[in-house]
């Protein structure tokens, strides 16, 4: 591994905002600045925006594949990463290169000053990657640039690039309370605070309550609302082995489209993304059938129902980690493998409903494999225990996920990993034999 590059993640991953206060009330000011300084607003590229709770990171891939096939140069920022930080920046759905990663960095320190960075309440871990991803982007003079929001939407870093000609809001369920608020209504309220003023918002299937904040905040910004089951509806849909085949229909097309991302809520993601490229259309580019429905299909996302088989094991890998998600990929289990009970390897971090977590889960499972992830906020499997004591399920503790994967291995069982997209990215590296990147510092 490059050290150079080695050392500028150590020291992104253990920055923090020089004055807490000062990073969220002077956000405007200081990404302006930044913005000013490394000359992004010299040309603003075309950006599409992706906030809600689930399905940001597929939603935004969809529509990057969409893009890739009709030939343009594409820019993807999402987040978390699974294995390696430079997951998080792709250009052409390439992530960047270690060196590339140093280089905007070096691009960036030299363009700053740090005292009057300082002044503006400094950086943190993700808007640095964010203003890493504007510098990669730009050097590659992408066409356009696709950013999924960190969290919420109103105040998330990403809110603030300019140039934002959509704004696309998946499913929006109760998550980060702590930060964005108790209720729903709250909520949605922060994530739709990304909508852009005379731009064009496509949401996906909310609550009726969320619904009305949306389209009324819409409203005030004066830009064009589409809605999935409005502008896309689903005419047909059937899930066969590994992947699912759909008939999605607008007001301009019909799309005959097959994907290897399993669940109904895939084909809502598919249909934010295939608005979105009509949109794009609209502006003059040329985006053909053909290439959405090749986008569409050539889309893959590690960790999201990920199905894998390992002689006479099998395994259902998804980060699903909220109630909602959690219900959703049970959902979308029963279509696969409907009536058993599986296995389950389940882990979470704080600040996600776990218990409600692990009260779904218990439904589905005879056996829970309780873990404790490398990640800093792993729940420990002591907090676990405490919460499921009323269920049936025979309960085995791992001191980690790589424990509890070898533990299954050469089993004929079936068996779901979940809980936190950490658990699913450390199952994928012990069952691919993956190499991640390690934060002994954290």
């Amino acid at each position: 591994m490059n050290i150079n590059y080695t050392n500028v993640v150590k020291k992104i991953i253990l920055q923090k905002p020089a004055d807490r206060n000062l990073f969220f009330n002077k956000r405007k000011n200081r990404l302006q600045y930044i913005f000013e300084s490394c000359e992004f607003t010299s040309r603003e590229i075309p950006t599409i925006h992706v906030v809600g709770t689930k399905g940001k990171g597929s939603t935004s891939t969809f529509l990057a594949n969409i893009l890739k096939e009709a030939n343009y140069t594409t820019g993807l920022f999402t987040s978390p990463h699974l294995h390696k930080i430079p997951e998080r920046i792709k250009v052409n759905l390439e992530d960047i290169s270690e060196n590339l990663f140093t280089n905007a960095f070096d691009t960036f320190v030299t363009k700053i000053n740090e005292e009057k960075l300082a002044t503006l309440g400094g950086n943190s871990f993700f808007e640095t990657l964010m203003i890493l991803a504007l510098i990669h982007f730009k050097n590659n003079n992408v066409t356009f640039q696709i950013f999924e929001a960190g969290i919420g939407g109103t105040h998330d870093s990403t809110n603030f690039i300019p140039n934002k000609i959509a704004t696309l809001i998946t499913n929006i369920s109760l998550d980060h309370q702590n930060i964005l608020g108790n209720t729903l209504e709250e909520i949605a309220n922060d994530k739709a605070g990304a909508i852009s003023e005379n731009s064009v918002t496509i949401s996906a299937p909310q609550e009726k309550n969320v619904n009305k904040i949306i389209s009324e905040i819409n409203t005030s910004k004066q830009s064009v609302l589409k809605k999935f089951n409005s502008d896309i509806k689903i005419i047909k849909r059937k899930t066969s082995g590994t992947s699912q085949s759909f008939v999605l229909e607008t007001n301009n097309e019909t799309y005959n489209l097959t994907s290897y991302m399993l669940g109904p809520h895939q084909v809502e993601n598919a249909g934010l993304a295939i608005l979105a490229a009509e949109e794009i259309i609209k502006k003059g580019y040329k985006i053909s059938k053909e290439n959405i429905e090749n986008g569409i299909k050539n889309t893959s996302w590690p960790g999201r129902l990920q199905v894998i088989k390992k002689n006479q094991t099998k395994y259902y890998v998804d980060g699903a980690h909220n109630s909602y998600s959690i219900k959703q990929l049970i959902k979308s289990l029963k279509e696969l493998d409907s009536g058993i009970k599986y296995k389950t390897i389940f882990g979470a971090t704080s600040g996600h409903s776990y218990k409600k977590m692990l009260d779904e889960i218990s439904k589905v499972s005879d056996t829970l494999l309780l873990v404790k992830s490398r990640h800093p906020k792993a729940v420990s499997i002591k907090d676990f225990k405490n919460k499921t004591k009323t269920t049936d399920a025979k309960i085995i503790e791992f001191a980690s996920v790589e424990k509890a994967i070898k533990y299954t291995k050469n089993k004929n069982d079936t068996f779901l990993v979940t809980g936190s997209l950490s658990v699913a990215a450390e199952a994928l590296e012990s069952l691919n034999n993956i190499t991640p990147e390690l934060y002994p510092y954290l």
